[in-house]
């Protein structure tokens, strides 16, 4: 019984974080895989570039181009082309 109780707790655990996970790249999670591009389910350094918690370019902290909290091409914030906010975005950060 114990065994049985145990293997649906782990299964269940799996599955919500699987869901809630998405695909990361960088400081970006995604809703769905973008092509040509490789995905970690672990941040290795997220100080790095590209990292969410960098403030260079293109990470999760920066305002820069591509970063998570610039408006402009890409960013975060941004509803314009590639922007984490924009609706016809179809690889769209994930909320």
């Amino acid at each position: 019984m114990n065994k049985i109780v145990l293997v649906l707790a782990v299964t269940i655990a799996l599955v919500s974080v699987g869901s809630n996970a998405g695909y990361q790249h960088g400081w970006k999670v995604y809703d769905k895989p973008q092509p040509g591009y490789t995905y970690g389910s672990v941040e290795s350094n997220p100080y790095g570039p590209g990292g969410s918690q960098s403030y260079g370019p293109g990470g999760g902290l920066s305002y820069g181009p591509g970063g998570g909290q610039s408006y402009g091409p890409g960013g975060g914030l941004s509803y314009g082309p590639g922007g984490g906010l924009d609706i016809m975005n179809p690889w769209r950060v994930k909320d």
